[in-house]
């Protein structure tokens, strides 16, 4: 059974100590390593403010461009193939580009479409604070992805 750890929502409660971030640096030379690995490019990344996650395009020598997902507080990364609108949950999670292997070295753990998807009733949310336990049952999400990358306020 997968564990999710604190942090894993972006939300903690008012006396609570400060969530865990991952570093903004460690995922920005992640993505411009893939993108030498992947002989492409990577775009601007965008800083995980309002949601609980950056994100950067990153074309591959063939042409395609896949969003790496950052989550801002767990050392994890997902993909999308799809563009991501700001505000709007992430329209759907691809498995990651053998390229995505440079993110593994750089420290952070990247996970596959079978694991995102991986209903939340399966996921052991022991670990959540009830700030978060709260915002899951507000939000509803349905997958393990869903409440790791989100846009919730």
């Amino acid at each position: 059974m997968i564990r999710l750890a604190r942090g894993a929502t972006g939300f903690r409660g008012p006396h609570e100590a400060p969530l865990p971030r991952t570093e903004a640096a460690l995922f920005r030379a992640a993505c411009f390593t893939a993108a030498m690995e992947a002989r492409g490019r990577a775009g601007e990344m965008v800083p995980g403010e309002v949601q609980t996650f950056r994100r950067a395009a990153l074309s591959d020598g063939y042409g395609r461009v896949f969003t790496a997902l950052g989550h801002v507080h767990l050392p994890v990364v997902a993909f999308t193939t799809d563009p991501v609108r700001e505000g709007e949950p992430v329209p759907g999670f691809a498995d990651p580009p053998v390229w995505a292997q440079v993110f593994e070295t750089a420290g952070l753990r990247v996970m596959g479409v079978k694991e995102l998807m991986t209903p939340l009733e399966e996921v052991d949310v022991s670990e959540l604070s009830p700030a978060e336990l709260t915002e899951i049952r507000y939000w509803k999400p349905s997958c393990l992805g869903d409440v790791l990358f989100n846009w919730w306020d």
